[in-house]
Parts: structure tokens; C-alpha cells; sequence
């Protein structure tokens, strides 16, 4: 982590003035920080069509309920089919979005 001058002089100041403060950081330097790793904040994980990737865990840990990422966000449209049928359309009505445009 680099701190400048500048920035290590004002953090300082703040500091014994009892304000709470940080520096900012690069993802870089937030993914390496020991504060981070001791709290493995950051999951790895293989997702299907980008390789691996690094995400944020899930903020709220439960002993009984285990947080996991199950899979990468989805592509665009990937799901129109299962919510439009979730809100009522019919399979056929889906079709004809998509043959108008208006899904895709």
C-alpha cells in the first residue's frame, strides 16, 4: 500500500483528532490487504464463460446457513423466458416478444 506523503500527513492529523478515516485504494491494494484476507472477504471462483474470477463474498455470515457463490451473473437475456413466465406470460406470448423484438 502506498501513501504519500500528503496523504500519510493528513491521515495522521485525523487521526489523533479522533475522526475516523482510511486511505483509498486500488482494487489491487483492497484485494491484498491483510485486513481482507484475515476476513476472506474476497471468494475466488471458475465462472463458465469468463475464467476465474474474484468477487466480495456475501457481507452476512450464518453457521447454519453458509453463504456460497453458485454462479456468475447471468448474460444478458438469460433468464427473459423463466420471469416472463413467471409474471403470467404464456409460452406463446413469449414467442411472439421475441419474434416483435421486444425480448431478446
Amino acid at each position: 500500500m502506498l501513501i504519500d506523503g500528503k496523504s500519510a500527513e493528513w491521515l495522521d492529523k485525523l487521526t489523533k483528532a479522533d475522526v475516523p478515516c482510511a486511505p483509498v485504494l486500488t482494487r489491487n491494494e483492497v484485494i491484498r490487504h491483510p485486513h481482507v484476507a484475515a476476513l476472506e472477504i474476497v471468494e475466488q471462483y471458475d465462472h463458465p464463460d469468463a475464467g476465474w474470477l474474484r468477487q466480495a463474498r456475501a457481507a452476512a455470515r450464518f453457521s447454519a446457513t453458509p453463504t456460497a457463490i453458485r454462479r456468475g451473473a447471468p448474460a444478458l437475456g438469460e433468464h427473459t423466458d423463466e420471469v416472463l413466465g413467471e409474471i403470467g406470460y404464456t409460452a406463446a406470448q413469449i414467442a411472439g416478444l421475441r419474434a416483435e423484438g421486444a425480448a431478446g
